[in-house]
C-alpha cells in the first residue's frame, strides 16, 4: 500500500527515439485569428512632414545614422531620436548597431513601394528656399529609390541599354491604348524586361556580374 504522502503517479513515458533520429513533431499549435491590418498606425508614423523627410532620405535603400537623418529632416539631434523611437515602434524602419553606432534603414521593400505609391498620389510641396529648389532639381536629375535607379538618369540609362540590346521585351515607353496595369510614372508590370547574353556580356566589362541573376531593375 503506498503512503498517502506519495505523489500520484505521472503518465508513462512515450517510447524513445532512436539514436540518430529527431523526436517525432508535436501537434501543431492552432493559428490565431485573422486580424486586419493597422493601416491608421502606419499611415500616423509616415503623416509628419520630419518624419517624411527622414522616410525620403531613407529610401534611397541606406542605413545613415541619426545624425544625417536629422539635418535631412532639419530637426534637431533630440529631436529625430524621438521620431525615430516611434518609426522603430511603428515598424516601419529598424535600426542596425555597428560598434558604438546605430544605423537606421527601412524595414524592407514594402515601405519603399509604400512611399512611392503615396508620392504619386501627394502635391508637390512649396518650394520656399533655394536649398529646397536645388534638392528638388537634383531629384528629378537623378536619384535611387530602394532598389532601382530613378529619375531623368534612370529615363536614360534604360532607353541606353534598349539601343544597345542590353535588354529585351519592350521599347521603354508607356503606351497608354495597349497598357492595362501599367500607368504613367509608375512600375512596369504589363511589360517584362530581360537581360540579353550580350548585355550580361556588357556588364561584366564594368564589373557588374549579372549572370547570377542578382540585382534590381531599371525602371
Amino acid at each position: 500500500m503506498s503512503s498517502p504522502d506519495a505523489p500520484e503517479p505521472g503518465p508513462a513515458p512515450g517510447p524513445r527515439p532512436e539514436p540518430g533520429l529527431p523526436p517525432e513533431p508535436g501537434p501543431t499549435p492552432e493559428p490565431g485569428p485573422a486580424r486586419d491590418a493597422d493601416i491608421a498606425r502606419a499611415a500616423a508614423a509616415i503623416a509628419d512632414p520630419s518624419r517624411a523627410r527622414v522616410l525620403r532620405a531613407l529610401a534611397e535603400g541606406r542605413a545613415l545614422p541619426a545624425s544625417v537623418l536629422a539635418a535631412e529632416a532639419g530637426v534637431s539631434a533630440s529631436t529625430v531620436s524621438g521620431h525615430l523611437a516611434l518609426l522603430l515602434e511603428s515598424g516601419v524602419v529598424r535600426v542596425e548597431p555597428h560598434g558604438r553606432h546605430r544605423y537606421y534603414r527601412l524595414a524592407g521593400p514594402a515601405v519603399a513601394e509604400a512611399l512611392e505609391a503615396l508620392a504619386r498620389i501627394s502635391p508637390p510641396l512649396p518650394v520656399t528656399s533655394l536649398r529646397e529648389a536645388g534638392h528638388a532639381h537634383a531629384l528629378r536629375r537623378a536619384r535611387t529609390c530602394y532598389d532601382h535607379v530613378a529619375g531623368r538618369l534612370g529615363v536614360t540609362l534604360m532607353a541606353a541599354l534598349l539601343e544597345r540590346g542590353c535588354l529585351e521585351g519592350g521599347d521603354g515607353r508607356f503606351d497608354p491604348g495597349t497598357a492595362k496595369r501599367d500607368r504613367l510614372s509608375a512600375p512596369g508590370q504589363d511589360v517584362t524586361y530581360r537581360l540579353t547574353a550580350s548585355g550580361r556580356e556588357e556588364l561584366a566589362t564594368f564589373g557588374v556580374d549579372a549572370w547570377t541573376g542578382s540585382g534590381g531593375g531599371a525602371r
